[in-house]
């Protein structure tokens, strides 16, 4: 009788059970040996940036930290079957460094995870850290400054630029603070020919040479502001000086002169308008209360109505200089044909020894300059003398501002 066909099958299984055993084991290590030979486990090395968690933990202390020239990179070493480690970059892994392990306010250590799916990736043990500098925050104020950029209609001024807040505070580390000389909101005013606001301008810090300071460490109260522009018309007028009492006897002026003569001044169109020119009052140039040539400023602003002033960019400082001289002495040569001979007895005749006689004339060095020998004239005065020489004092015709010092001349009568 044949055997069935489920007992040839169970025989299949159970007859030599070692044998096929055996062949199975061998079968599978040699599978492992072909895998390990054709797939062998490689370790590579990567870099990633490092991510400082929980900084809050410094800031909340008032305190900051640096990473020595910007290096946060940190290196490890990965292992993986060929196939797996073939795949595998830099941004598979993730660096983070948890400000909570501070060690020393010098480092901090590093922990790499692996971001994929594939199974047997080891990251090497050895502990990597952060290098780090800790140190303690400082806040600084600043003025807020508006600076204007662009042309202005015509005939317009920018009167004034304000920015609200008109200071703000910042808190960093003072290696970068102490690198912020200004915080600057600008304005655009092209074209601009009445008053206006920009709302949210971002303020900007400036160091001393006018270059934008990194502004990632550092923390402000407030980093945008409000910035009201009030834009005058403009206009040049003349600058003008009275002068009021009298120089002393002897003291001469010379001059009075202001500078600037001229000068552009600012303000609302209408009033402007009533605006000619700046007179300085003469209770400013006292001239009773002046002994010798001198100097004086004055605020032009001074003078000038309310709501008017001075434009921005020029000074309102006007230099007024006051020159004065005392009397001086000239010698004219006077031609004796401008003498005359007064009070001479009838039938006497008088002529005059020389043609010309010199005098002194004492007066300012003004008046002296204008004066001129050829229209002096004089006389003297012959009452009661006869025929014969005679030495008779001069007597000029001159103005007040004029002295003469005492001259004579020499006649004969016949």
């Amino acid at each position: 009788m044949k055997p069935s066909i489920k007992l040839k099958i169970k025989r299949a299984f159970t007859d030599n059970i070692g044998l096929k055993i055996l062949a199975a084991v061998f079968a599978v290590g040699l599978w492992l040996i072909v895998v390990n030979v054709d797939n062998p486990n490689q370790t590579r090395t990567f870099s990633a940036p490092v991510t400082v968690i929980n900084e809050e933990v410094l800031t909340e202390a008032g305190r900051y930290y640096t990473i020595p020239d910007g290096n946060n990179m940190v290196k490890f070493r990965v292992t993986a079957r060929r196939s797996v480690i073939e795949q595998l970059s830099s941004a598979d892994f993730t660096a983070t460094a948890d400000m909570n392990f501070l060690e020393n306010d010098s480092r901090i250590p590093v922990m790499v995870t692996f971001n994929g799916q594939s199974t047997g990736v080891t990251i090497s043990a050895k502990r990597l850290y952060l290098q780090v500098v800790v140190g303690d925050d400082m806040m600084m104020k600043h003025e807020v400054v508006v600076e204007t950029k662009g042309d202005l209609a015509e005939g317009c001024v920018v009167q004034s630029a304000t920015a609200d807040p008109n200071n703000v505070t910042l808190t960093g580390p003072q290696e970068v603070l102490s690198q912020v000389t200004r915080v600057v909101a600008y304005a655009d005013v092209t074209d601009a020919g009445d008053d206006f606001e920009l709302e949210d301008v971002v303020l900007h810090f400036l160091d001393e040479k006018g270059n934008e300071v990194d502004r990632s460490r550092i923390k402000v109260d407030q980093d945008v502001a409000k910035v009201s522009v009030k834009i005058a018309r403009q206009k040049q007028v003349d600058v003008n000086v009275s002068t009021s009492g009298s120089l002393a006897e002897g003291l001469y002026l010379d001059s009075v002169t202001v500078n600037p003569s001229k000068v552009t001044i600012m303000g609302d169109a209408k009033t402007l308008n009533d605006i000619t020119a700046i007179t300085i009052p003469g209770s400013v140039v006292d001239l009773s209360q002046i002994q010798s040539s001198t100097t004086t400023t004055v605020d032009l602003n001074t003078y000038l109505p309310e709501g008017v002033k001075v434009a921005s960019g020029e000074s309102s400082q006007a230099e007024i200089v006051i020159k004065v001289s005392g009397d001086t002495t000239h010698n004219f040569e006077l031609s004796t044909a401008n003498i005359t001979v007064r009070n001479l007895s009838d039938g006497l005749a008088a002529e005059f020894d020389d043609a010309k006689v010199t005098v002194q004339i004492k007066g300012s060095k003004e008046d002296l300059n204008a004066l001129d020998a050829k229209t002096i004239t004089g006389y003297v005065d012959a009452s009661g003398l006869g025929a014969g020489k005679h030495t008779l004092q001069l007597n000029l015709e001159l103005a007040d501002t004029y002295t003469a010092s005492p001259a004579t001349v020499k006649i004969t009568i016949k």
